[in-house]
């Protein structure tokens, strides 16, 4: 195994790297995904991701508190992850600028916010030259083997932990950071983001169990949402630990439906989804009686 797949020394218990980061572990697991790409920062591509991501990580118990893009420079790609570190979350999640383009830098804005060298890994070596193999073998591409060019997706952080790409070429990478944290550098294309998360939430099971999440959204019997916070004012009183609030589906016409989204953790799922029960009978039984 190389260097890239192994632990420096310095780093503290095996599989750890970068600096010390202490996330709060009596509370829920805290994440924070940065999507990286000038495309998404003019208006040209939607961030899809972050959003596909964030529903992933729910049911593990882990809520995204925060969404940043920026530019895909190396300096504002660490300045972001850096900013993100500093409030002391479980896990940050990078989306795209793990390619071959010379506007990929993701994992050299991760290696320089963590303080830690790029250097060659065997295991993404090996994922990589396989993946350009079959490519070859299929005739997508004219040759298969590595380039220099193709060893650039091979460098990750000094003991970062390739997680493989089923479905393309890029494989993602796991740094697990002393302290507990961990940042999860994932690609960016959606169908390769989705496989790559999915190789890589086994590796973070052991963030999970502290908090289950429930989030339901229902209809409103009112398309008027000033009209309906007297309601939901009665309810939050009622139900403090339930987070209660109300979203329109388009502008102010016939048609236009309120939606009130309700969202309760608790530490196990049956009674998560209790919560939001009971606030749902709740707000049936108040609305009945209005009528």
């Amino acid at each position: 195994m190389s260097r890239g797949d192994e632990t420096p020394r310095a780093a503290g218990r095996t599989g750890e790297v970068g600096p010390k980061v202490r996330p709060d572990r009596s509370g829920p697991i805290r994440a924070e995904i940065v999507s990286i790409g000038r495309e998404l920062l003019r208006g040209e591509t939607a961030d899809g991701n972050a959003a596909a991501i964030a529903r992933a990580l729910l049911p593990l118990g882990v809520a995204v508190d925060r969404i940043t893009v920026v530019d895909d420079r190396e300096e504002a790609i660490a300045e972001a992850i850096r900013e993100a570190l500093s409030r002391n979350p479980h896990l940050v999640v990078t989306s795209g600028g793990l390619g071959p383009g010379l506007d990929d830098r993701t994992l050299q804005g991760v290696a320089a916010a963590l303080e830690l060298p790029l250097t060659t890994s065997t295991a993404a070596r090996a994922a990589v030259e396989a993946a350009y193999g079959k490519l070859h073998e299929v005739g997508a591409i004219r040759s298969g083997g590595m380039t220099l060019v193709r060893e650039k997706l091979c460098r990750l952080p000094i003991g970062a932990r390739t997680i493989a790409n089923r479905v393309g070429v890029t494989p993602g990478a796991l740094c697990k950071l002393a302290g507990g944290a961990a940042v999860l550098c994932l690609p960016g294309l959606r169908n390769e983001t989705k496989a790559v998360l999915d190789a890589a939430l086994p590796l973070l099971s052991d963030m999970g169990g502290r908090v289950r999440f429930a989030h339901r959204e229902i209809e409103s019997p009112t398309s008027d949402e000033s009209s309906l916070q007297s309601l939901l004012e009665q309810l939050v009183a009622e139900y403090p630990a339930v987070r209660i609030a109300s979203r329109t589906t388009g502008p102010c016409q016939q048609g236009r439906k309120i939606l009130v989204s309700l969202e309760a953790s608790a530490p196990n799922q049956q009674d998560a989804d209790g919560a939001v029960e009971q606030v749902v009978g709740r707000m049936l039984a108040i609305a009945s009686g209005a009528r």
